[in-house]
């Protein structure tokens, strides 16, 4: 006869702390003795959770969901203390880190984009609501492809397409939620895709500098960031780089309309339309300057193109030939170059 389930033994070592997840669980890179294998285990203390069973639904959303685009789980397990749950080890990091390091190009943008979101069309096509989308939760595989992690606030809809969770974090609260909105549909996940966009096309800096607005001492102005969240001015929608074409604009945009009758239906339509961007925009690296200035470059063929902006708007337009000399481009070499004209530069170099 055979027993209704048994007990195994897995030997690992907890190798270095890469990060805490809220104040009851956090992520180590491990060693698996039976796999010999790098792994990334996440560690959730027993005494924080009042049911078990529940925090081995992460687990189970994980392996339910599986995609090329959708962290794998290896498996789960307990000990007395704490429960595991294994995954690959992505040692190119997050989206996250990357956009610590640099800006993104367009198409980079656009590149990532399509891979993330396709994990998370495969996602709500099991009937599962994220509801924790951001660029700490996008890996990158060492293809340098975007696949979405950290199902632990995943919930699962009911016949009306509503999952109710209680918990977000406030950097990408949707407008919706700040005048008590319990049920929510996949435009809650769609929100948080266009916060985590308009941070791929503006940069970390620019948005944790939003952020910090809001903050005196340490604590967030609460009134003042509901306003701003539900206005539609936080994140700043006009505050991206020059470089970043209307489609792309648009797309974000549309993604934090502060009704949600006014976002994108799906994740697909999302998709078509990023898809759809094209244009002499995509390839050029944005940069800020030692002297607080911002610089953008393009190499086509071997030869690079850039510009550069000073603090007080003055410029500077250079190509380089085929001897690998550099030449001015005389009409974007300004001495108060607009927006406008910038804009324009990056059709036309």
């Amino acid at each position: 006869m055979l027993k209704p389930y048994n007990r195994a033994e897995l030997v690992f070592d907890l190798i270095a702390e890469i990060g805490a997840e809220g104040k009851n669980s956090t992520v180590y890179r491990a060693h698996d003795h039976q796999l010999n294998a790098e792994l990334v285990v996440k560690k959730i203390a027993k005494k924080s959770v009042g049911d078990v069973n529940a925090f081995f639904s992460e687990a189970s959303i994980l392996y339910e969901t599986q995609h090329d685009n959708v962290v794998p789980v290896y498996y789960a397990c307990e000990d007395a203390d704490s429960i595991y749950i294994a995954m690959p080890f992505f040692p190119n990091g997050s989206l996250n880190a990357l956009l610590e390091r640099r800006f993104l190009t367009v198409r980079e943008i656009v590149r990532y984009s399509l891979q993330f979101l396709s994990g998370l069309h495969n996602i709500h096509s099991k009937k599962l609501i994220h509801f924790d989308i951001k660029p700490d939760n996008i890996l990158l595989t060492r293809r340098d492809e975007a696949v979405i992690s950290d199902f632990g606030l995943a919930k699962r809809m009911d016949g009306a397409g509503l999952a109710v969770q209680g918990f977000t974090y406030t950097k990408i609260i949707p407008p919706e939620r700040l005048d008590g909105a319990v049920g929510h549909t996949v435009l809650h996940d769609i929100y948080q895709v266009g916060v985590t966009l308009y941070r791929m096309c503006a940069g970390n800096a620019a948005f944790y500098n939003q952020w910090e607005s809001f903050c005196k001492d340490g604590k967030l102005q609460v009134q003042p960031f509901i306003d701003a969240v539900k206005g539609g001015r936080f994140p700043q929608r006009d505050e991206l780089p020059e470089h970043i074409p209307q489609k792309l604009r648009n797309i974000v945009a549309k993604c934090l309309e502060a009704d949600p009758a006014q976002r994108y239906a799906s994740v697909l339509s999302v998709m078509n339309d990023l898809a759809a961007i094209d244009g002499p925009e995509l390839d050029w690296h944005f940069s800020h300057t030692a002297d607080g200035g911002r610089k953008w470059s393009r190499t086509f063929d071997g030869c690079e193109c850039y510009i550069e902006v000073d603090a007080s708007g003055q410029s500077i337009a250079r190509k380089q030939k085929r001897n690998g000399q550099y030449v001015a481009i005389n009409a974007y070499c300004d001495d108060n170059l607009s927006r406008r004209k910038l804009k324009s530069f990056f059709k036309e170099a």
